[in-house]
C-alpha cells in the first residue's frame, strides 16, 4: 500500500500568520505535521510519496531521515492539488490512500480506512456537520449522494477528513478519469473530484467511513492549528 501526500500548496490563507513556511511544516508537539503524517504511514508499512511544489526544501528538510519518495507539481501556484496528483500517477499503482498535507490525525484513523474493501472509500465525521469545510449527504448505504461547503445544514450527514483510499483494482479506471479530467483542463479542483466522478457508477460508487469519537483537524487557518495543538498536545 502506498499513501500520497499533497504538500505542493502554499496555504495562502493561513500565509499572514506564519511567514513563508509551507504549513505543513508547523508543529505539533515539537515535530512537523507532515512529519508525523509520514511516521504514521511507515509505522503501518505504507510507502509514504510525497508532492511538493512550494519550498519543497522545507517539506524535505521536514521529513530528513525518512524513508519517503517525492514527486513534484512545477505549476503549484496556478493548479489546485488533482494536479499534484497527476505529477504523482505513475505512483498509482497498488493500493493508495490520497490525502492532503494539512490534515492532522490519530494512527487509528488510517486503520479504519484501509479496514474498508470498497474500490473507493473517503473517510467522514458524522458529528462534524455544523462547523466545517466540506460536507456530504449520504445515502442509508453510505453512498454519497451530494457533497459541498455549502450544503445546506439540514440535509447534511457528515464531513470531509480529505483521506480517501482507493482499491488496486479500481486505480486503471481512476486514472484513466485522472487523465481526462486533466486533459479538459479541470486543474482548479480539489483531487477529491476525482472520487466524486464515480459517485452514480454503480460498479464503482464512492463509500464512505465514518470516523466517529476519533481525533482529527484539518489546518485550513491559524485558529485550525491553534485547535490541533491543544487536541493533539
Amino acid at each position: 500500500m502506498k499513501a500520497i501526500i499533497m504538500a505542493a500548496g502554499r496555504g495562502s490563507r493561513i500565509s499572514s500568520e506564519i511567514g513563508e513556511a509551507p504549513k505543513s511544516t508547523l508543529p505539533i508537539n515539537g515535530k512537523p505535521i507532515i512529519r508525523t503524517t509520514a511516521e504514521i504511514f511507515l509505522a503501518l508499512g505504507i510507502k509514504p510519496v510525497v508532492c511538493t511544489g512550494y519550498k519543497p526544501g522545507a517539506i524535505k528538510e521536514a521529513l530528513a531521515g525518512l524513508n519517503v519518495c517525492y514527486c513534484h507539481n512545477p505549476f503549484y501556484d496556478i493548479t489546485n492539488n488533482i494536479a499534484s496528483l497527476w505529477f504523482a500517477r505513475k505512483e498509482l499503482n497498488d493500493d493508495t490512500i490520497i490525502l492532503s498535507a494539512d490534515v492532522v490525525f490519530e494512527k487509528k484513523i488510517i486503520g479504519k480506512l484501509m479496514a474498508q474493501d470498497y474500490p473507493l472509500v473517503m473517510a467522514v465525521d458524522s458529528k462534524r456537520i455544523l462547523d466545517g469545510d466540506f460536507f456530504f449527504r449520504l445515502s442509508p448505504e453510505g453512498h454519497i449522494l451530494e457533497y459541498g461547503p455549502d450544503l445546506p445544514e439540514e440535509i447534511r450527514s457528515c464531513e470531509s477528513l480529505g483521506l480517501s483510499k482507493v482499491r488496486r483494482d479500481a486505480l486503471p479506471a481512476f486514472t484513466e478519469r485522472l487523465n481526462l479530467m486533466i486533459d479538459e483542463g479541470k486543474h482548479a479542483l480539489n483531487f477529491e473530484r476525482v472520487f466524486h466522478s464515480f459517485n452514480d457508477d454503480p460498479h464503482l460508487r464512492n463509500r464512505t467511513v465514518d470516523v466517529l469519537g476519533l481525533n482529527w483537524r484539518e489546518v485550513d487557518f491559524y485558529h485550525d492549528y491553534l485547535k490541533a495543538q491543544e487536541q493533539f498536545a
